[in-house]
């Protein structure tokens, strides 16, 4: 029974499924069902066109235009590890008992507590690590391998004999790709769930058994002049030399493969395979430099042309044709994504649509409503503005300019744009206000603030600018810092007030927790009381959060637990509070996603602020007045600190410097204490936060240290000058060391200053402004510039550094010194000019923003990248390394600064010179030197090492002597002292040091 070809099936796409291509799947997209076997068949007709002549046997056409290319592919003998997985196929691994094939045990108690819990089969599964392993010569595969203080059991490896061989009596073994393609096959269903919780998806195409060949069309042609070939596709060189080694391999088998021979013709075919995807350079989806780099060339055009054009797109601009810069003002009760647009800047601004016949129905709407401006017909343009309802009407192929509407794709930035989250596209709603409204959440990569600032909004015009707005610059896709890893939005001073204000109610009133149940979707719990005393049923803190939480949503942390989206333990410390929503919005984003996150603070943000407005905070000026007693104290401290002070001014001593610190810090304790417990400033201020700790300080108790001679940018003789004006305004102060004469004031901002405490404190303020922009231009213009010639600076796929643009080579190997073999580390395409204008423009800016009295560090990181030359003297400025420690939240105390000087110790390098207390030489008696006739010249050194420095830097006498032997040893090898170093023995011993 013939089908009706006139019938037409409908359908909808219920899912997509991304993953590697399995076996059955390359079979399927190859054109023909024999795979490739010969280096003849790689530029067949039947894998499309172009070729020399006829046409392609696949579809049958001779239009290069009309054949889209057709694919083979090579069966491979034996299966292999793709080479692009085996670090995740290894980390997958890990995660198994390679017997039961479940998610193991990480630990294992010395008690064999732990070791009872689990099955028999797993209870040596815990010893076993899977690691990467590539020889000298080959390519990377698993190998499994226990402690080195184990002794396995003989047989210790045969469970390994259900997935392939019986083989390994050591401490490691090679795991073939044949027998972890047979563990991928039978891992349960359960554990397979496990994993995909944990982000890992076991499948087929981590093992190679088919490669496939790209059409002709995706190869270069071989050029020849009849003679000999004069260009041809490299690839197709490594295709060709795969063909090989798979006949070496067939070739040279006369049954079944052993284990061993099994693991060379793995190695070598896998090797080959990777040389030739290396060349073919999948690693990278883009191959057209000039598309990803913000240039399109047609094909005819003329140099100057595309260098005109390229200069339209060259320079970072503030403005275009379709942009507008406006005031930021917040809006916490509209979404993360969205952006409040001025009524008065859309009905200027304007988004093009092409008329097709599913859209022209609306967008005819839209004219006879007005809100379209013009409308173009092939090359003219007609206005719409008056007149052309019930005139106008649109045919399909125009294009019509409409009015930006509700639901509209824009992306903002605020200058300098220093890192990639600076950009961030937003959805538009248009309200009557004369500002631009964002919620202050997306204010954290945004670096802005509602003082002033002002942003840039870009409006994209064609589909493509808009899918690609969508795809790298929407909230979703930026939630991580790329940077950092930490989450790009986080609670701001207003959250965390009315969090802490929500905590110290704890307990609502039926009124106040509807109110506040109005901004999530979820309804209102059952009441944790029934009935109270004074009123009706009430809810706690707690059950009205977790509302905003996304269903059956389970976590639990060190200070919380949640399960099924309630709360049941949350340590509501003021301080911990910003650290536990964080660790809260990860688990949200790693078990629900990126769109729950948005979810959450959408329903967060505006329920907060709504209970901030309800309950009201308020800062008296009670809030600001210490008690007399740490008055009378830091007036005593102060004294105390004029005295070293005074010594530090006769003669400088870093000891009396720490001193005068310790002391001032000390000092401040009491204040801050007062600020942090009694005080309602101290909800207002991150209680972790130095900084905004000593600026309360500086307002409500006493302003410090003023004027320093050391370490600023103004001169000893402005310092003297000051104190010789302070003795000579108050020649009669009573104290022996007056602290306003050494810089020290002793007043605060809420009491006020006296002319010289205020022409100390400006004299301190304009230290701070001149040494954060000394030697610097404004940071936007620094990183216009450097982008402007370093943005078309990359690593092409020869290796070499070079500008796009003009195609000129500017380092041949990148990272590569002299006299140094080259090592490819860095893959084609990789925007190397564009990292160095980053790493120069964001310290750069920190430098101005972040310069304090105390603080420099922004400064001196930009000057070490400006210092750090093209060359190769190996100087210590080009091998300094600055390593960044990121805070834990452990809670410990010092824990930053116990793992920085963990991380000195280990890196810190100990001469013999540090650690000899005594060196000694003396005259005995002549003896034979070893393995020669001729008697010594009897004289013997003697060095005496510190026992306990050696021991604090863990370093034992055999390494010392080892190393002062290779040191010796090259010495030997020199024509003009080599006969003296000949003669040299050493030899240690320990002793312990003499009791006192």
């Amino acid at each position: 029974m013939e089908e009706d070809s006139s019938t037409i099936l409908d359908g909808e796409i219920s899912g997509i499924r991304f993953g590697l291509a399995t076996r059955q799947e390359i079979c399927i997209a190859s054109v023909s069902d024999c795979p490739i076997s010969h280096a003849s068949q790689l530029t067949n007709p039947f894998l499309g066109l172009p070729l020399e002549f006829g046409k392609c046997e696949s579809c049958g056409t001779a239009e290069p235009g009309q054949c889209e290319g057709h694919f083979g592919y090579i069966e491979l003998p034996i299966p292999i590890y793709h080479p692009g997985h085996v670090s995740e196929l290894k980390r997958m691994l890990s995660l198994l008992c390679l017997k039961c094939l479940k998610i193991r045990k990480s630990k294992v108690t010395n008690n064999g507590i732990t070791e009872q819990l689990l099955a028999p089969c797993c209870q040596d599964s815990p010893q076993v690590s899977v690691r990467e392993f590539r020889p000298t010569e080959g390519a990377c595969f698993l190998e499994l391998k226990i402690p080195s203080r184990s002794r396995p059991k003989d047989g210790f490896w045969d469970f390994l004999a259900r997935y392939g061989y019986r083989y390994g009596h050591n401490l490691s073994r090679i795991l073939l790709p044949s027998e972890v393609m047979e563990i991928l096959r039978r891992i349960p269903e359960d554990t397979r769930k496990k994993l995909v919780r944990k982000g890992y998806f076991p499948q087929d195409g981590y093992i190679l058994q088919y490669l496939p060949v790209p059409p002709n069309c995706l190869s270069v042609p071989d050029i020849s002049d009849g003679v000999s070939i004069m260009s041809s596709d490299l690839s197709v060189s490594m295709l060709k030399k795969v063909l090989k080694q798979i006949e070496v391999i067939k070739g040279s088998r006369s049954g079944e493969p052993n284990f061993e021979s099994h693991k060379i013709e793995a190695n070598n075919l896998q090797s080959s395979i990777e040389q030739y995807l290396e060349v073919r350079g999948t690693a990278k989806t883009s191959r057209s430099l000039d598309t990803r780099f913000g240039s399109s060339k047609e094909p005819n055009e003329s140099s100057t042309k595309a260098w005109l054009e390229k200069m339209r797109t060259l320079f970072i601009r503030k403005g275009s044709g379709f942009s507008s810069r406006s005031v930021i003002t917040g809006d916490a009760y509209k979404r993360v994504n969205e952006i409040g647009l001025p009524f008065e800047i859309a009905q200027r601004i304007t988004f093009e649509e092409r008329v097709n016949v599913h859209n022209m129905k609306h967008l005819q709407n839209l004219v006879d409503e007005k809100l379209c401006l013009t409308y173009r017909d092939g090359l003219s343009t007609y206005s719409l503005r008056e007149g052309s309802k019930g005139h106008t009407f649109l045919r399909p192929g125009q294009v019509v300019h409409r009015r930006i509407m509700d639901g509209d794709i824009v992306f903002i930035n605020r200058p300098p744009t220093t890192h990639k989250h600076s950009l961030q596209a937003l959805s538009v709603y248009v309200h009557d206000d004369h500002t631009v409204k964002i919620n202050p959440l997306i204010c954290g990569p945004l670096s802005a603030d509602f003082d002033g600032d002002c942003v840039h909004l870009f409006y994209p015009q064609s589909l493509g600018a808009k899918a690609e707005v969508l795809e790298l610059f929407s909230v979703e896709k930026q939630l991580l810092s790329s940077h950092s890893g930490n989450l790009n939005l986080q609670l701001a001073t207003d959250s965390l007030l009315s969090l802490k204000v929500l905590f110290e109610r704890y307990f609502l009133n039926k009124a106040a927790a509807q109110q506040l149940v109005m901004f999530v979707s979820m309804s209102l719990p059952r009441p944790a009381l029934l009935k109270s005393p004074c009123s009706g049923p009430c809810w706690t803190a707690l059950q009205i959060l977790q509302t905003a939480l996304p269903s059956y949503f389970d976590c639990i942390g060190e200070r919380h637990w949640i399960s099924k989206s309630a709360i049941l333990k949350v340590d509501y410390n003021r301080d911990v509070l910003q650290s536990l929503v964080n660790e809260i919005v990860t688990s949200i984003f790693s078990e629900k996603g990126p769109n729950e996150v948005l979810k959450f603070f959408d329903s967060l943000q505006p329920l907060l602020m709504e209970n901030l407005f309800s309950e009201g905070f308020s800062v008296s000026l009670e809030d600001f007045s210490i008690p007399s007693e740490v008055t009378q104290n830091i007036q005593k401290n102060v004294e105390d600190i004029s005295s070293l002070l005074y010594n530090l001014r006769s003669m400088y001593n870093e000891l009396l410097q720490l001193q005068a610190e310790n002391h001032l810090r000390l000092t401040k304790v009491p204040v801050a204490n007062f600020i942090l417990n009694s005080s309602a400033l101290g909800n207002l201020i991150d209680s972790k936060s130095d900084s905004a700790i000593n600026k309360v300080v500086q307002q409500i108790g006493f302003l410090g240290q003023q004027l320093s001679e050391k370490g600023k940018f103004y001169s000893r003789t402005l310092v003297e000058g000051m104190a010789y004006l302070f003795k000579s305004k108050y020649p009669f102060h009573g104290a022996d060391y007056p602290s306003g004469e050494f810089g020290l004031i002793r007043s605060c901002f809420f009491h006020g200053l006296d002319p010289y405490e205020e022409m100390v404190h400006s004299i301190s303020t304009r230290e701070i402004i001149v040494r954060s922009s000394r030697g610097l231009s404004e940071p936007g213009t620094l990183f216009k510039n450097l982008m402007a010639i370093l943005r078309d600076v990359v690593i092409c796929y020869d290796g070499t550094v070079r500008n796009v643009c003009s195609n000129s080579i500017i380092q041949f190997e990148y990272g590569v010194k002299a006299r140094t073999k080259p090592q490819h580390f860095f893959p084609a395409g990789e925007p190397v000019g564009v990292l160095a204008a980053t790493a120069m423009s964001n310290p750069a800016y920190k430098a101005v923003l972040d310069s304090s009295p105390s603080s420099n560090s922004s400064w001196e990181l930009m000057k070490e990248i400006l210092l750090c030359q093209v060359n190769f003297k190996n100087d210590l400025i080009d091998r300094r390394v600055i390593l960044y420690l990121n805070d834990c939240d452990c809670g410990r105390k010092y824990c930053r600064e116990n793992a920085a000087y963990l991380v000195k110790n280990q890196l810190k390098k100990a001469s013999l010179k540090d650690t000899a207390v005594e060196f000694m030489i003396e005259y005995v008696k002549q003896h034979a030197v070893s393995g020669s006739s001729e008697p010594g010249t009897g004289l013997v050194g003697h060095i005496h090492l510190n026992k306990l420095l050696l021991q604090d830097l863990n370093v034992s006498m055999q390494e010392v002597c080892q190393k002062c032997e290779e040191t010796i040893n090259s010495f030997r090898k020199k024509k003009n002292v080599g006969p003296f170093f000949k003669k040299i023995i050493l030899s240690f011993r320990t002793s312990s040091p003499p009791k006192p």
